[in-house]
């Protein structure tokens, strides 16, 4: 599926097709939840189209559109991190180990099963692990005839040069908010401003976060408030232990994000807990700056701490706490 917000990226690799002047390698790199893995997938699909439609997009009816939808194409490869081997760990680190580099390379060196291209779409690149980029680098170097080797990734600067330099980038940022709304209506989404507006402007994010996202937002809104309200905010660091920890901290990062663009705007500034506005001015109005930029660290240490296993509940009684001495 091609979005609206991507026809410029969609009509330069069509111009490239048409003329027979694609790269052995594509690197897609822009925002997160910008539709970049659902554009390299497009691409291999019309590339891979027995027939192919006007616009370029892959008729979805053919022998090989079958075979991709049913993830079964012999000369499509996809490729994203996985947890290390025999790991016990119930949050493991994903990475792309150097095997499944190997093996790729191996597969893209064969003969196409169609006479045509051989394609490999690796998700979130930027996992790959150092000695892995080394060796997809042959392979980049000294490609074969009609292949392909798209990496997909919201951090390019992770990536090595050498693999960067080796490849054509293509930028994907957000659409401008009146296109992504106007999508998101066509979705059927209620109160897509608010919800864009969560997505930090992601379309796809804004699309896909569920009800219940919404509810345990809602959920750390009445704890952050619970002051103003006289009530305690320690009552609610239980359930908030039970959310998610990286989305739970990221928007509390948010509610902070936006008391630093309240300070220092004189209240004018556009924020991303729009809904909850005049809270945040009367939290803004007490806090301390410098209070802010410490406690923004603090959320930011506890995030890094992905490795090691953190009693959550307390964490969020301590966050909880220094929220309330901002």
């Amino acid at each position: 599926m091609i979005y609206p917000w991507q026809q410029e990226q969609w009509h330069k690799m069509m111009q490239l097709k048409q003329a027979q002047r694609l790269p052995h390698a594509i690197l897609l790199y822009g925002e997160e939840g910008s539709g970049k893995r659902d554009f390299a997938q497009s691409l291999s699909a019309s590339l891979l189209c027995k027939q192919s439609v006007q616009t370029g997009e892959a008729c979805g009816r053919c022998s090989a559109c079958q075979l991709i939808a049913a993830q079964t194409h012999p000369d499509l490869t996809f490729l994203k991190p996985v947890p290390p081997e025999n790991s016990k760990s119930t949050k493991p680190v994903l990475n792309i180990r150097i095997d499944a580099i190997r093996k790729l390379c191996t597969k893209l060196t064969s003969s196409s099963q169609f006479e045509g291209y051989r394609i490999a779409i690796i998700e979130n690149a930027d996992r790959m692990l150092v000695q892995g980029a080394n060796a997809l680098l042959k392979t980049l170097e000294e490609p074969g005839n009609q292949t392909l080797i798209i990496l997909v990734t919201s951090r390019p600067h992770r990536l090595p040069i050498t693999v960067r330099s080796r490849c054509q980038a293509l930028r994907f940022p957000y659409p401008s908010e009146a296109t992504a709304i106007g999508w998101l209506q066509t979705q059927g989404l209620k109160s897509p401003e608010i919800a864009l507006k969560y997505a930090h402007g992601a379309p796809l994010t804004a699309l896909y976060q569920h009800e219940e996202t919404l509810q345990h937002r809602e959920l750390l809104a009445k704890a952050l408030t619970a002051g103003l309200n006289g009530e305690s905010s320690l009552s609610y660091a239980a359930k908030l232990a039970e959310l998610p920890k990286d989305l739970s901290l990221n928007w509390l990062l948010d509610w902070v994000n936006d008391l630093v663009r309240l300070k220092n705007t004189n209240f004018n500034s556009a924020i991303i807990n729009e809904i909850n506005r005049p809270h945040l001015n009367k939290l803004a109005k007490k806090s301390d700056l410098k209070r802010i930029f410490a406690y923004n660290d603090l959320i930011i240490e506890y995030i890094r701490k992905e490795t090691i296993a953190l009693n959550l509940q307390l964490i969020w009684e301590n966050l909880l706490i220094s929220w309330d001495s901002l």
